[in-house]
């Protein structure tokens, strides 16, 4: 048998109240209403809920017995919707952030840091991944963002491009000190090249640009990380591609100078992905407004 919520719910109201003026009050409905509503009720459940008396409206036996049930009914759902609106809130919550470490530690952690101030009880678990990785994360619904180098060909993803980030080869001053102009980039690729590997996105995406100018790139060393083509272009190792907005603090204090180029590497962007018709967690959503309405 299946009975519509909302009778109960009037059932309940009514049993409360003791009233049926005082529960249409309190239901926002017209007494005939809740009247109507008991009368439908009992029909389908096949017996007398109340007696109706110059007093108001008392509970026969079975009305008892079945008040006892839907009153805890009710606690749950109140309870329910209590915690609904504590998540809506961000009282208490969590959500998964898909991103390579190169972001998370250059990009990210400023932000996480801020949300975490405004929202403490909110847990924030990230997954270090590459972009492939990270799309693969959404598509299983192991993360609720992500955050992915562009271009991306992620159809089933709404992409928002956070900010541009530019490509360039830096050295320690012992190397830098032998370039007295801008250089070409044959002439760059004879120099010892710090890279990070192949697998990365970025590696692949340097190496399409060199592709269509029919360049071929023959690195020194390949790296699994951009922090370790930092570190081993600060030690004088050879020339890193790094990206600017990730050591701007070590080309102001002097740990590294920027190669100039006679023609630049093109610029890419970095961006936050969500699973298309896919609603994300309330905190998810908040944190990735957050980042987006300073970044974007």
């Amino acid at each position: 048998m299946l009975v519509n919520m909302e009778l109960y719910r009037v059932f309940y109201t009514v049993a409360k109240c003791g009233s049926l003026t005082r529960a249409a009050h309190e239901l926002f409905i017209s007494q005939p209403a809740v009247s109507q509503s008991i009368k439908q009720l009992e029909q389908q459940i096949g017996g007398t809920l109340f007696i109706r008396t110059s007093k108001g409206m008392d509970l026969t036996y079975e009305g008892q017995i079945i008040f006892g049930y839907i009153e805890k009914a009710q606690e749950l759902i109140d309870t329910a919707e209590h915690k609904f609106k504590q998540l809506k809130d961000l009282e208490f919550g969590s959500f998964t952030i898909g991103a390579n470490d190169t972001l998370c530690k250059n990009f990210l952690l400023k932000y996480i840091c801020a949300f975490n101030k405004q929202h403490p009880d909110i847990n924030i678990q990230i997954k270090n991944r590459t972009t492939v990785d990270t799309v693969s994360l959404l598509r299983s619904g192991r993360a609720d963002i992500g955050f992915v180098n562009l271009p991306t060909d992620a159809k089933d993803m709404n992409v928002t491009e956070c900010f541009k980030i530019h490509d360039v080869f830096v050295s320690d001053g012992k190397f830098f000190g032998g370039v007295n102009a801008s250089l070409e980039y044959s002439e760059l690729l004879e120099l010892p090249l710090i890279v990070i590997e192949r697998t990365s996105t970025t590696r692949m995406l340097i190496d399409e640009y060199f592709d269509k100018l029919k360049i071929r790139m023959t690195p020194s060393f390949e790296l699994s990380s951009h922090e370790l083509v930092v570190e081993f272009a600060k030690a004088g190792l050879g020339i890193g591609c790094v990206v600017r907005e990730f050591v701007e603090d070590d080309l102001r204090e002097g740990r590294l100078f920027e190669i100039p180029l006679k023609e630049p590497l093109p610029p890419r962007g970095i961006g936050l992905i969500t699973l298309t018709n896919t609603p994300i967690k309330f905190a998810a959503k908040r944190f990735a407004d957050m980042l987006t309405e300073n970044t974007v």
